[in-house]
């Protein structure tokens, strides 16, 4: 029902925010830090566990935040165990190195979580000139596939979420990794409203 001039706002918005927060995770571990953005779309809260299946077929570790104000809703990120231990020893670097996820390293994709999160929710809030307030984020290593599911059914059935592949690159380390932006159906069609008009007002 969204047509690609609403998808191009959200992609414009989406990638600003990244790359805030790409300069933010730099200056964090001292070293360049690149995110691109190969895909985003629009999904229907009942499609975003076929969808994270078809991409990733194996189950991995979430980073969870509550945002609410002027909308309301979760954000979650993505990786696979695999992919979170190959960001971690990319930031660590040789002398660190891991072959699992510790409690450090868990503190650690808990900080990089918050800041892409934060930093796209950011710049939503900036456009539509609202304030969002954020919960602190939660890092879950998945037991089983139940908790993807337990994590989106509040938004209800009409809910809807941005679906947002990333990938990282931190010293010629590769991280494919996925963000939902999860809200309401009335509050996503608020923001996308709000953004086209924001987006159509002629520069002073």
């Amino acid at each position: 029902m969204y047509d690609e001039n609403a998808l191009d706002i959200i992609r414009e918005i989406i990638n600003v925010g990244i790359g805030e927060a790409a300069s933010s995770l730099s200056n964090l571990v001292n070293t360049r830090v690149i995110i691109r953005i190969p895909d985003i779309q629009i999904l229907h809260v009942s499609e975003i566990h076929e969808y994270l299946q078809k991409e990733v077929p194996s189950i991995g570790v979430y980073i969870s935040q509550n945002f609410k104000d002027v909308v309301k809703g979760k954000t979650i990120l993505f990786y696979t165990r695999e992919c979170c231990v190959s960001l971690l020893n990319a930031i660590y670097g040789q002398t660190a190195k891991t072959s699992s996820l510790t409690e450090s390293g868990i503190a650690t994709l808990n900080e990089i979580g918050n800041i892409i999160m934060v930093s796209c929710m950011a710049e939503i809030s900036n456009m539509i000139e609202g304030k969002i307030f954020f919960d602190l984020p939660q890092v879950t290593v998945e037991i089983s596939e139940k908790y993807f599911q337990n994590l989106i059914k509040e938004l209800g059935e009409s809910g809807k979420a941005i679906a947002v592949k990333n990938e990282i690159r931190i010293k010629d380390t590769d991280i494919k990794g996925y963000l939902f932006i999860l809200m309401s159906f009335e509050d996503l069609n608020a923001v996308i409203e709000m953004l086209m008009k924001k987006m159509k007002q002629p520069e002073e």
